[in-house]
């Protein structure tokens, strides 16, 4: 009777096996478990003193954060997320599978065919490894002071996993990247960073490298990554795995997500701090009125509650967020939605096989590419209120790492004013990879949005912020307009001019000249109270003047050129 019953349940397991995706493609029971085993715990306190150390990368270093351009995604077999994940990146991007041994590839192949995955966009990458979580031991991705992307490993904070510690190795080889070894004990799990100088972990860098300080972490991360702000912050999850990806997450450079529990939670104090640690700090290089954004997302978990929404993952214009069919998954989804405009926000279900955790997720179980030959920009905003007394630059560095032509007419800042109709100007080049602009006709007290653009000839294109004119940058224009207040101080006559120009001021001192597009066309140092302006050979149109006096006081005309 026990053999029957044997016989009847393997025949229904096999059975449905086959019907919904063959149980033994997932590692369900993976031979380490994601935290700590007892000899890794072990083993820990001393783990620093072999850390791998090499020369740093050329600076200046910038660490690209995982909303930049993208070439596809990482993850391991077998598999620690449900083959509907694979089959979604598939769609949108390369999807590269660690594999070992190499036979393993062609039974991953039928198996991902059988299951709708794009095997156009799938390839195979013989690398031995221990555990499926791609983001502990993947690389960490920078552009060097060459204009290279390259890859800075770490020591790995699992000694027990040699292969995992080493598949960075394999990985930086394949992708034909330089690899730099920061002399640092880490994990994938407890490293963010936006992009713009700013990397933030928990207090867990400081006990798994004890002889270190936050100062001395935060100029090694200076050398090797190229931040110079490193937030460091106490776990208010209290887990066993310490990761802030468990409980937070970068969007955007001056966005970030941090999980929110009820207020009669016994770690509710812990989770506010972590916010608010956030919402002091600078997202640009603490540049005036660049604090970050901080979103919050309910996320109860508990012994039976599993809501692990912020560990989600972010690959050009698409977040995919781990859902457990809860009913906060809608609403996580929405915040997801309300912060990240423009992008498209995939669920992503747990499977029977694959569950998600509240300490590990979708995110521990991805890695994104960056593209090598992405094009690479740059741009501190103008943000808050700006004064209509002050030059509105726009700057920017904009280069193709792969070494192709940008196509000038992409080089564009869109902006429009008070809602009204999206304009253009152009982004003039200044040499080296530096481009500016300057806002011209922009009224006083004026709402502004602006965003940039840039393609290349390969058609690789990049828009900052991330998704252009759905969620652009802005600020306000304060200040009564020069044209009011100034007209007795100084004058430019005839206007319209055709040939010349006459500035009458006092004590004038400098002299600069730009077009409708924001291109420089005279720049002079002039003295006196009276300057002839030689306009015969311009191009008909709209200039825009800015005078200086001895006083440093600027002053801001408009003159047309007309035949």
């Amino acid at each position: 009777m026990k053999n029957l019953l044997f016989l009847t349940i393997f025949c229904f397991g096999a059975i449905t096996c086959q019907l919904f995706g063959q149980a033994e493609h997932y590692d369900t029971h993976p031979r380490f478990p994601y935290g700590p085993t007892v000899v890794e715990q072990q083993m820990l306190p001393t783990l620093y003193q072999q850390a791998k150390i090499s020369t740093p990368p050329t600076a200046p270093v910038t660490a690209l954060a995982e909303f930049d351009p993208m070439g596809g995604v990482m993850i391991a077999y077998p598999l620690g997320i449900p083959v509907s994940l694979v089959r979604e990146l598939s769609m949108i991007t390369d999807v590269k599978v660690l594999v070992y041994p190499a036979s393993d590839s062609n039974t991953v192949k039928s198996y991902f065919q059988s299951s709708g995955v794009n095997m156009e966009n799938v390839g195979f990458w013989v690398v031995n490894h221990d555990s499926y979580w791609t983001r502990d031991y993947g690389p960490w991705f920078v552009v060097d002071g060459n204009d290279q992307v390259g890859v800075v490993d770490f020591t790995y904070n699992r000694p027990q996993r040699p292969h995992d510690d080493a598949a960075l190795q394999s990985v930086a080889a394949r992708m034909g990247l330089s690899r730099y070894e920061m002399p640092m004990v880490h994990t994938g799990g407890n490293y963010m960073v936006n992009g713009y100088g700013t990397i933030a972990s928990t207090s867990l860098i400081l006990e798994e490298n004890p002889t270190e300080t936050a100062t001395s972490l935060t100029q090694m991360a200076h050398d090797y990554l190229g931040t110079s702000n490193y937030l460091i912050t106490n776990d208010p999850l209290g887990e066993y795995i310490a990761h802030i990806d468990c409980w937070g997450k970068f969007l955007a450079p001056d966005k970030v997500l941090i999980a929110q529990v009820p207020a009669n939670h016994p770690r509710y104090s812990e989770y506010e701090i972590a916010a608010a640690l956030f919402s002091n700090a600078y997202a640009y290089n603490n540049v005036t009125n660049g604090q970050f954004q901080v979103y919050r997302v309910y996320e109860p978990g508990g012994d039976y509650t599993v809501t692990p929404y912020t560990n989600s993952l972010i690959i050009n214009d698409h977040v995919f967020v781990p859902v457990t069919g809860t009913q906060w998954d809608e609403d996580a989804l929405d915040v997801y939605r309300t912060a990240m405009p423009g992008y498209t926000v995939t669920p992503i279900m747990q499977s029977n096989y694959t569950p998600w955790r509240n300490t590990d997720a979708l995110h521990c179980r991805t890695h994104e590419l960056a593209d090598k030959e992405m094009i690479f920009m740059r741009h501190t905003p103008i943000c808050g209120p700006h004064s209509i007394d002050v030059e509105c630059w726009i700057t920017a560095t904009i280069k193709s790492l792969g070494g192709h032509a940008l196509v000038e007419d992409s080089l564009q800042v869109w902006y429009r004013q008070n809602g009204g109709v999206w304009q253009s100007m152009q982004l003039q080049s200044q040499g080296g990879g530096q481009y500016q602009a300057f806002f011209t006709d922009i009224t006083p007290d004026a709402e502004v949005e602006y965003y940039l653009t840039a393609q290349d000839v390969t058609g690789r294109k990049v828009r900052q912020p991330f998704m252009g004119a759905a969620d652009p940058y802005h600020f306000t224009m304060v200040g009564v307009g020069v044209d009011t207040r100034e007209e007795a101080t100084v004058e430019v006559f005839p206007n319209p001019a055709t040939d010349c120009f006459i500035v009458r001021g006092e004590n004038l001192h400098g002299l600069t000249v730009y077009d409708q597009t924001g291109r420089l066309v005279l720049q002079d140092n002039i003295s006196g109270d009276l300057h002839k302006v030689d306009c015969d050979s311009w191009p008909v149109g709209v200039y825009f003047i800015s005078v200086s006096d001895h006083n440093q006081k600027v002053f801001k005309k408009r003159v047309v050129k007309v035949r």
